[in-house]
């Protein structure tokens, strides 16, 4: 790592390598909590915690700068766990893995983090560093922001006392992001029936493996395969012999594209060959359908035990008629950004229950930059399995964050990246949930940006984030935060 030690970003590096060595992935942050307590008691940096997780830390200004605007530097300090599926990773107890891969930094397998750990490692460089001139400054760290942005619902008003927010969240150098799409879970729970197979059948497993997955936000615009989605299309498809569903499931978050999924079905063992040569031609087929995008994506088929229960034909209908009818992926572009998606969904998760109530549970993501929208393709979503006799509830609604032609912030940060880099940087909206639009309800005077280093394909396996950026997004942090008046 001694590349990372001699960059000019060093003390972020250092900082993150720090972080990468204690488990945080959402909802099990508390280790790394106390590293921050600890080390800001050893910092003399005062920092309290509040009722729902969240690190308030603060640093009196500059000599000279007492009078300048207070700042909030914010990040979140959850990562989202995912890893591929031949790693023995455990997030709850391993430390992530860097590797260095030429201009890139990756980790072994799993996700790295960098998402939102860089961003909170250069907070606390920030407050680290004593030559920096700043105003007075304060760093929110959000608990909990990849799986229900819980710290930002949770932020109370009057907890903080600076007047600009400058957000660590987004994920590419060059950018400017004013604004942020909205989201709300739909949670679906499909009750089904079963009933016992034949004895003599034979039980098979297929599986959907090797997808990139990534970002449901960010990444839902680049024709990526959804594994739940395909693998209930397959199905749907099945035309050459009977079968039954004994079991499916697919995806670990909502706001992750699912790269896995895999169902048990029961059938005559006279068609085992025919299901095989089935699954390999639409091995090919998916090849062909997903050329340049999905060129590790693997569909296999290998016999299993047989399970104790199937799903009786009218479950099984029901299943994949409403998998195949919810939608799922881009529905519009924004018209003033022509390379940001306006609104999309994501079909993340698929679960079995088959004890005490039997059901399936679903979870989906809709995203919007435009509040009716969000809320009219919930709804789209919320009817198709209401219609099977499904029990929707829909839930964690954020807003999105409104561009503000008017901020300070903006153009403060627009005049020392021209200064600083010689080029203009992008002003961008951003189709992923940024604690932006949250935290408008309880601050409204707040005049808000967000910018980042270039990570590429956040929550999945394969995020990267390029090590040049971060020399970049260090400079430019630093210089606004002397500038501002």
């Amino acid at each position: 790592m001694q590349l990372l030690q001699s960059s000019s970003a060093s003390p972020v590096w250092s900082y993150f390598s720090t972080i990468c060595s204690i488990p945080h992935p959402s909802k099990h942050e508390k280790q790394l909590v106390e590293w921050i307590k600890n080390w800001a008691s050893e910092q003399q940096i005062h920092c309290t915690q509040d009722s729902v997780g969240n690190l308030i830390l603060s640093k009196e200004a500059s000599s000279g700068y007492e009078q300048k605007t207070p700042v909030v530097l914010q990040a979140h300090m959850d990562m989202v766990p995912q890893k591929n599926n031949d790693s023995d990773h455990d997030f709850a107890n391993d430390p992530i893995k860097m590797i260095i891969d030429g201009e890139w930094l990756h980790a072994d397998n799993t996700t790295l983090g960098a998402d939102n750990g860089i961003g909170m490692a250069s907070c606390l460089a920030v407050l680290a560093d004593k030559s920096l001139l700043h105003g007075p400054l304060e760093v929110l760290l959000t608990t909990d922001e990849e799986t229900g942005m819980t710290g930002a619902f949770g932020l109370k008003a009057g907890s903080l006392k600076g007047k600009i927010l400058i957000n660590t969240d987004s994920e590419q150098e060059g950018e400017l992001y004013v604004g942020c799409a909205g989201g709300v879970n739909v949670n679906i729970e499909l009750p089904y029936e079963k009933m016992e197979p034949e004895v003599d059948s034979g039980a098979y497993v297929i599986r959907l493996t090797g997808l990139k997955g990534g970002h449901s936000g960010c990444d839902i615009n680049l024709g990526r395969a959804n594994a739940i989605k395909e693998l209930a299309m397959l199905l749907n498809n099945f035309d050459g012999f009977p079968f039954h569903i004994a079991n499916f499931e697919g995806g670990s978050l909502r706001n992750a594209i699912p790269r896995e999924a895999s169902v048990v079905v029961v059938c005559d063992a006279q068609y085992q060959n025919s299901l095989e040569l089935l699954i390999n031609t639409f091995q090919v087929t998916l090849l062909a359908k997903y050329k340049g995008i999905e060129e590790k994506l693997k569909l296999t088929v290998e016999s299993c035990e047989l399970p104790h229960s199937i799903l009786t034909l009218r479950s099984q209908n029901v299943l994949l008629e409403s998998l195949n009818n919810c939608n799922n992926g881009v529905f519009s572009m924004d018209s003033h950004f022509s390379s940001v998606v306006e609104t999309s969904s994501n079909l993340g998760v698929i679960t079995q229950n088959k004890t005490g109530g039997l059901s399936f549970k679903l979870q989906v993501l809709v995203r919007s930059q435009i509040e009716q929208d969000k809320h009219d393709e919930a709804q789209k979503i919320q009817d198709n399995f209401e219609a099977y006799g499904a029990r929707v509830r829909k839930d964690g609604n954020y807003p999105g964050w409104t561009p503000n032609a008017n901020s300070n912030i903006y153009q403060i940060m627009e005049k020392q990246y021209i200064k600083l880099f010689s080029e203009t940087p992008k002003t961008m909206v951003i189709h992923a949930g940024l604690e932006c639009g949250l935290f408008c309800d309880q601050y409204p005077e707040w005049d808000m940006i967000s910018f980042g280093p270039t990570i590429k394909f956040p929550h999945s396996p394969d995020e990267k984030v390029e090590i040049a950026s971060v020399d970049k997004y260090w400079t430019l942090l630093k210089a606004t935060l002397e500038a501002i008046d």
